[in-house]
C-alpha cells in the first residue's frame, strides 16, 4: 500500500524520522549523564514505548492509572504514574499495578494524598516508592520548596509505613513562554536551583534525595548544561510539532508525525482562494502553537495554514493570487500540537519513504483515568 492510498483524515508517522528522533534524545541523555525517562501521553502506542526502552530509556511516565495498565499489559516494567493519586478507587488501582509490575512509582504533593496512599499500601502489606513533586513556579501541581516540602517528606519518612520517599520530581513548564533560548534555559536552570536547594535543605535534615526528576521537550535542547537532575521527562520529542518548532526544540524536517488529508471541495464564490479538506477540529484540535498562524500548516505549502477548523471541514483561506489544489488532492499537514490530535485518533500509519510498512493502535487513547 502507498501512502496517497491512506484513508483520510489519517496520522501518518515516518518511521525513519521516528527513529532519529527516539535515538537523539537517547543519546542526549546520556552525555548528559541522565537517566532518561520518557512521557507516554504523546503517543500512547505500546510500540513506541518499546522502541524507546530499547534505545536506553530507563523507565516511562504516564498520566493516567489507564496509561499505565496498557503499557504493562505490554512488558513495561517501569513507570512512574506522574499524577497526585486521590480517591479509594484509584489507589486500589494502582497497588493493583504495583503488585504484578516490578517498579512502579507515584508522586505526592499533600499530607492528605500521602497519608491516604500509605495507610492503603500498608493495609496490603505494600510500600510504594514516590517522589514528591515540588512547585518551582509553574503553579499547577507542586508543594511549595522550604518548609512545606520538609514537613511533607519528614511525615512520609517518619511516620508512614506505606511509603518508601525517593527523591524530587518538578516541571519548569513556565519556560515554553520564552522564545529566546537563553530566557529558556534561565528558567529552565532557576527552577533546577529551586529543585537542588530542596535537595539541600533535606540533606541538612538527615533526609537523602537519590532522585531529581526534571523535564520538557524544548528544556531538553539544554541538558547537558543541566547539573544536578538525575532524570529527565520528556514526551512531544518523538513526534515533534509546531509549537515545539516555534519553540526551537526541533525543526520541521525532524517531524515525524503529519497529519494525511484530502480535498474535498473548492468553492468558486464567494471566495476563489479558499478550498476545504477532510480534516478539522476532530483532526487537528483547537490548539494554537506558539508564533505559526493557524491550525495547522501545510508540508506542502508552508505558507498555507488550516484558518477554519468546523468539527469535519479544514477550511483554507489562500493568499491572494494562489490557485487552489484539485478535488481529490492529497496534502501532508503539520499538527500544532500533537498529543492532542494523537488522543484523538485510532491509529498510526506507519510509512518509510512512500510506503506503508504498518498500522499501529493507539492503544492508550480514551482508556480510564
Amino acid at each position: 500500500m502507498r501512502k496517497h492510498e491512506i484513508p483520510t483524515p489519517a496520522l501518518v508517522v515516518d518511521i525513519d524520522k521516528l527513529r532519529n528522533n527516539i535515538e537523539d534524545m537517547a543519546e542526549r541523555a546520556r552525555v548528559a549523564g541522565m537517566a532518561l525517562r520518557p512521557h507516554i501521553k504523546t503517543h500512547k502506542t505500546p510500540v513506541i514505548t518499546h522502541m524507546q526502552l530499547r534505545a536506553g530509556a530507563a523507565g516511562i511516565v504516564c498520566a493516567k492509572l489507564g496509561e499505565a495498565e496498557i503499557m504493562a499489559e505490554a512488558g513495561v516494567d517501569d513507570i512512574l504514574v506522574c499524577y497526585p493519586i486521590v480517591g479509594p478507587d484509584k489507589i486500589e488501582r494502582l497497588l493493583n499495578l504495583a503488585c504484578w509490575v516490578a517498579k512502579v512509582s507515584t508522586v505526592v504533593d499533600t499530607l492528605a494524598a500521602a497519608w491516604a496512599l500509605s495507610d492503603a499500601a500498608a493495609a496490603r502489606g505494600q510500600c510504594m516508592d514516590v517522589l514528591v513533586e515540588v512547585d518551582v513556579g509553574y503553579r499547577r501541581t507542586g508543594i511549595a520548596p522550604g518548609q512545606p516540602l520538609l514537613e511533607l517528606i519528614k511525615g512520609i519518612v517518619g511516620s508512614m509505613p506505606g511509603l518508601r520517599y525517593r527523591g524530587l520530581m518538578y516541571i519548569a513548564g513556565g519556560l515554553i513562554k520564552h522564545m529566546e533560548p537563553e530566557k529558556q534555559l534561565a528558567e529552565e536552570q532557576a527552577a533546577i536551583d529551586i529543585a537542588l536547594d530542596a535537595a539541600s535543605l533535606l540533606r541538612a535534615n538527615g533526609i537523602e534525595t537519590e532522585v531529581v526528576s526534571g523535564g520538557t521537550t524544548p528544556g531538553a535542547q539544554y541538558m547537558a548544561d543541566l547539573k544536578g537532575v538525575t532524570e529527565y521527562r520528556v514526551g512531544c520529542y518523538v513526534f515533534g510539532d509546531m509549537k515545539y518548532a516555534d519553540l526551537g526544540a526541533l525543526t520541521r524536517e525532524q517531524m515525524a508525525l503529519t497529519v494525511l488529508t484530502t480535498v474535498v471541495s473548492v468553492p468558486s464564490a464567494p471566495e476563489p482562494g479558499h478550498f476545504v479538506v477532510d480534516a478539522g477540529s476532530k483532526t487537528l484540535t483547537h490548539s494554537g502553537a506558539m508564533t505559526s498562524p493557524g491550525y495547522g500548516t501545510f508540508v506542502q505549502h508552508p505558507e498555507w495554514t488550516v484558518n477554519a477548523p468546523s468539527e469535519e471541514h479544514g477550511g483554507v483561506y489562500l493568499p491572494v493570487g494562489a490557485r487552489p489544489p484539485a478535488i481529490g488532492a492529497k496534502l501532508d499537514i503539520y499538527p500544532n500540537y500533537v498529543s492532542d490530535v494523537v488522543n484523538l485518533a485510532d491509529e498510526l500509519w506507519v510509512v518509510q519513504g512512500d510506503e506503508v510498512i504498518a498500522v499501529w493502535d493507539i492503544l492508550a487513547r480514551g482508556k480510564r483515568v
